[in-house]
């Protein structure tokens, strides 16, 4: 079997190919989905609910489609923002001052950044996935720390690239509720 350090490599890599046209057209295929499907999670959501995204890095799936929808829709936005060895969530608006952290990844300065559990929805970036639910991160361990005690839902997102047929799945791995790619969106949770 694969190692996972040998699958992050192999997918990350896929998804950097990825041409910059291929990429936008899946961002907004990847909304389709997520507001499309029956008991799509955005249409569950209310202008008081609170959605943590993130930036695209690595040639991760861009979530910047369901950003915007999200304010056209009024509903807050959070970027994740690393403390320590977790994650907290910084408000995210067009406005958002930036800093950036450890690894040069711009976060919004936030003075009173919220958990993980004060979020209603977190749409997180996967290196991996399969059809069981098997999720393979960068491999940090800031969202499996995070939502250890899980209280928020959690939808993975990824290009249809990034799907294998089994991923190693190891105890700390923290379970998601759906996976949604540009072609699929994945219950997990029925």
């Amino acid at each position: 079997m694969t190692s996972r350090s040998q699958l992050r490599r192999q997918l990350r890599q896929a998804r950097n190919q990825l041409t910059t046209a291929e990429q936008e057209s899946a961002a907004h295929d990847l909304l389709k989905q997520l507001k499309d499907q029956a008991h799509a999670p955005l249409a569950e959501l209310t202008p008081v609910s609170k959605v943590a995204l993130y930036l695209t890095n690595d040639g991760e799936i861009s979530p910047h489609a369901i950003c915007q929808w999200l304010w056209q829709h009024n509903i807050f936005t959070y970027l994740p923002s690393i403390h320590g060895e977790t994650l907290v969530f910084a408000h995210y608006h067009p406005d958002s001052q930036w800093q950036k952290n450890q690894f040069g990844i711009a976060e919004p300065i936030d003075t009173a950044p919220l958990s993980g559990d004060d979020m209603d929805l977190v749409l997180m970036p996967l290196v991996g996935f399969d059809l069981k639910g098997g999720r393979l991160g960068m491999g940090g361990g800031y969202y499996d720390k995070t939502f250890a005690k899980r209280s928020s839902r959690l939808i993975g997102l990824a290009h249809d690239c990034q799907q294998v047929d089994k991923l190693p799945i190891e105890d700390w791995d923290v379970p998601l509720d759906a996976i949604a790619t540009p072609s699929l969106y994945l219950d997990i949770s029925k």
